[in-house]
């Protein structure tokens, strides 16, 4: 290997598993030297996108348990151990990118960490503005124009008009380790704590323009600019519903949505193809009777395979299964020493690092 040219070397390398080159990292110094280099790192996480590879679910049961799924087997369960400690009893994900994922404990301190690579930091710790608040809500992403990752916290305390009404929006920057405020948000919040989920380098969530409406809206936040949009959802009953959710598939904003049609129950996935454009979005996927109804409403789809011709679904937050587009068979998924219940988030194994300037 060490006569081979640079380019070829990192070319090799980039298609290893995260536990693979930290392995390696040991063989000498050049290899270490090239493994943790910064555009090494890039190169690696970029293949891994680009070819839907090193790719994992992450289970959290009981809100204090995480367990690991290698996607290219799907054969059984790994547990991770988290290093906040066993007093933290509850610690939410509250987002996952580019192999690092954010997570929350019941006194609203954030912990940023890495699965693969074992690596954690604490956020500075930073005070709501104003007592009691209602409503917390949070997103985490990258934003590749500034090569920054943050983080966003909107808490708001209202009453049941717009007399009564405090909001703090910040910001946390990665490569500043800090906190700042952002200007005021234009929406309310009706739940206590919700997570954002990331899509076309902004993060979203379900909001009400007003504190009367029942109408949910999709609101966007763009991590470049830092501005607050909304953006319309497809020309679907929602109100009719039995259950309905919006997230992230393959890098584009997907909606699914379960209701009663006569006699049956269906569900739908629509993909909003363009970002932003309404007119984009489209059904993928008409699911009439699936096979798990009336036991559950919720069936989630959270990734394509790696050819595109299957979506796994996350099936009444107890097991999975894959949906074949071109024949629309259904087939189980069987994990080994799978928790009774849990919440899952895709993931990517990566090398990217932590803020070393931070609290470990």
């Amino acid at each position: 290997m060490s006569r081979l040219p640079h380019e070829m070397t990192s070319d090799i390398l980039c298609r290893l598993s995260v536990k693979d080159l930290l392995r390696f990292r040991s063989v000498s110094k050049p290899w270490c030297s090239s493994i943790d280099d910064p555009c090494f790192i890039k190169l690696h996480l970029s293949h891994s996108l680009k070819t839907n590879t090193n790719h994992s679910l992450i289970l959290s049961h009981w809100e204090d348990q995480f367990f690991s799924v290698n996607c290219a087997l799907f054969e059984t369960t790994q547990r991770l151990n988290h290093p906040f400690g066993e007093q933290r009893k509850t610690l939410q994900i509250l987002g996952s990118c580019n192999g690092l994922l954010a997570l929350v404990d019941d006194k609203d301190r954030i912990f940023l960490w890495n699965p693969s690579t074992r690596k954690s930091q604490v956020l500075p710790f930073n005070e709501i503005g104003f007592s009691s608040p209602s409503s917390t809500y949070y997103g985490f992403g990258y934003d590749p124009i500034s090569d920054d990752y943050k983080l966003v916290r909107m808490v708001q305390s209202h009453g049941n008009n717009d007399e009564y009404f405090h909001s703090e929006a910040k910001v946390y920057s990665f490569r500043s380790n800090c906190w700042r405020r952002i200007k005021d948000v234009c929406f309310y919040h009706k739940f206590s704590r919700e997570f954002g989920f990331l899509a076309n380098n902004a993060l979203h969530w379900m909001v009400f323009k007003t504190p009367q409406s029942r109408k949910k809206e999709l609101v966007g936040f763009d991590l470049g600019s830092e501005e607050f949009r909304f953006l319309e959802l497809p020309d679907c009953c929602l109100d009719k519903v039995l259950w309905f959710h919006i997230k992230a598939i393959g890098g584009d904003i997907c909606l699914t949505s379960t209701y009663r049609e006569t006699d049956n129950v269906v569900v739908d996935v629509w993909i909003m193809k363009e970002y932003g454009v309404k007119q984009s979005w489209f059904k993928l996927i008409s699911w009439k009777e699936p096979h798990f109804m009336p036991c559950s409403t919720v069936a989630l789809p959270l990734a394509f395979s790696k050819d595109g011709y299957e979506v796994l679904f996350f099936i009444g937050y107890k097991w999975f299964n894959w949906y074949d587009l071109r024949s629309q068979v259904v087939e189980n998924v069987v994990i080994r020493d799978i928790p009774t219940s849990f919440e899952v988030n895709w993931y990517v194994d990566s090398l990217v690092p932590l803020n070393s300037n931070a609290q470990q």
